[in-house]
């Protein structure tokens, strides 16, 4: 599977597009991507003003622990680093209330 495109380089072909007036192969040859990937950029800039697809859902599953919760656990094997890990699921339990 190829690398994802950067929102950086995605805005950079339009830029290429508009400015330059590149076409669709010379864009793909530049930002190391295929034409189609080009063409779905400059569709979604021309019909919603943005590189990327407002509409698409984000990818993965949602994070177990918020950022703060990472930051206690850090903090907890920073002053006891041989913790188990049961034993820092139940400090998570009863401190942060996290199951």
């Amino acid at each position: 599977m190829a690398p994802h495109t950067t929102t950086e380089m995605r805005e950079r072909m339009v830029v290429w597009r508009s400015e330059f007036g590149k076409t669709d192969f010379e864009i793909a040859a530049l930002a190391g991507c295929s034409e189609q990937t080009v063409r779905e950029v400059l569709r979604l800039h021309r019909e919603y003003g943005v590189v990327r697809n407002p509409n698409a859902q984000p990818r993965g599953r949602r994070r177990s622990l918020a950022t703060a919760d990472l930051n206690y656990l850090s903090s907890i094997l920073d002053a006891n680093p041989c913790l188990y890990l049961d034993e820092l699921q139940s400090r998570l339990a009863t401190d942060r209330d996290v199951d």
